[in-house]
């Protein structure tokens, strides 16, 4: 826990896991997106692909 809390800003954005799906790669691997990859917008998948991370905003159900 300590070394989380005092490690450097990139490693605790690299290991803060926030989601794991599915590449949208040939071989539709698992990926584990962290707060870095949001940040870059890109995760790599084990085989390279590159993954476009894009985050989208939607209005609660009683106002759509």
């Amino acid at each position: 826990m300590f070394n989380w809390l005092f490690s450097n800003n990139m490693d605790r954005e690299n290991s803060t896991f926030v989601k794991t799906l599915k590449s949208k790669g040939a071989n539709k691997t698992a990926v584990t997106i962290t707060v870095g990859d949001i940040k870059n917008g890109i995760v790599v998948d084990e085989y390279g692909y590159n993954n476009e991370v894009v985050l989208f905003l939607r209005k609660n159900k009683k106002d759509r």
